[in-house]
C-alpha cells in the first residue's frame, strides 16, 4: 500500500495558513475572438470563422488560489468583432469587458494527490462590456453606414474550460476557450429574430505565480516569519 503525505521538511515551524494576500497568479493572453449572431454566415465552418467572423484579442487575469483545486479571478479583456453577409451588410466592433469568474481544476479534484504539472481547468463568471460598432449596409448605387454602441455597460456571462502546465515554481503556459452570452442582440448593428448575440473567446497566455504579496513566505521557524528569505537546507551540525 502506497500512501502520500505532504510534509515541510525543510522548515522548523511548518508552513503558515495562507491568508488573503498569499498565493496570487497574473496570466497574460492573447487569441482570438469570433462572432455568432444575426449577420455571421460560418457559424458553422471553423475555417472560414476564424478567418472571416473573428479578430485579434487581449487581456489580463488577476488570480487568487484557494486552495489546489478552487481559485477566483477577474480579468480585463479587449477585443475585435467583424463579420459580413451575403445581403450585403458587414460590420466591425470594438469592445472592452471586464468581469469576476470562479474556477476549479478537475484534475485535482479527481485527483487530490496528483503530481502533474498539467491542469485542466472549468470556469464560469459574469460581467459587462462596452461596444463601438460601424456597419455598413451595401445598396444598388450607395452605402449606408450605420454606428451602434452602448450607452451604458451591458451584462454578459460565460463558461469556458482550459489547459494549464506549470513550466515551474513561477512560470506557466495556459490554452483557453470560452462562449459568451452577450445580453444584447445590437453588437452587429442588427435586431432580428429576438435573439441575443453571443461571441467565443480563444486564448494562449502566460502566468507568473506569487507566493505572496507580503515581504516573506509561507514558512515560519519556530513561530518568526523568514522575511526575504526562500526556505533552504538548514545547517548540518558535527555530531559529537
Amino acid at each position: 500500500m502506497i500512501i502520500p503525505e505532504y510534509i515541510s521538511a525543510q522548515s522548523w515551524g511548518g508552513r503558515r495558513k495562507a491568508g488573503l494576500w498569499d498565493n496570487w497568479s497574473i496570466n497574460g493572453h492573447a487569441g482570438l475572438t469570433s462572432f455568432f449572431g444575426d449577420v455571421s454566415i460560418y457559424d458553422s465552418e471553423i475555417v472560414d470563422k476564424f478567418t472571416k467572423e473573428s479578430g485579434p484579442a487581449m487581456g489580463a487575469l488577476l488570480t487568487k488560489h484557494i486552495n489546489e483545486k478552487f481559485s477566483v479571478s477577474g480579468q480585463l479583456l479587449y477585443g475585435t468583432l467583424k463579420a459580413a453577409n451575403t445581403s450585403g451588410r458587414s460590420f466591425e466592433s470594438t469592445f472592452m469587458e471586464y468581469n469576476f469568474q470562479a474556477n476549479v481544476n478537475l484534475v485535482n479534484v479527481l485527483w487530490p494527490y496528483n503530481m502533474s504539472k498539467l491542469g485542466f481547468n472549468a470556469y464560469g463568471g459574469i460581467g459587462q462590456f462596452m461596444f463601438n460598432t460601424t456597419s455598413i449596409v451595401h445598396t444598388e448605387g450607395s452605402n449606408e453606414t450605420i454606428q451602434s454602441s452602448t450607452a451604458v455597460p451591458e451584462f454578459v456571462y460565460f463558461m469556458g474550460m482550459g489547459l494549464s502546465y506549470k513550466v515551474n515554481h513561477r512560470l506557466g503556459a495556459t490554452m483557453d476557450m470560452a462562449l459568451r452570452q452577450a445580453q444584447n442582440d445590437k453588437i452587429d448593428a442588427l435586431v432580428k429574430n429576438d435573439n441575443f448575440d453571443y461571441y467565443t473567446l480563444i486564448t494562449i497566455g502566460m502566468t507568473y505565480y506569487i507566493d505572496s504579496f507580503k515581504n516573506g513566505n509561507q514558512y515560519s521557524r519556530r513561530g518568526k516569519s523568514t522575511k526575504g528569505r526562500f526556505p533552504g537546507r538548514l545547517p548540518m551540525r558535527r555530531r559529537r
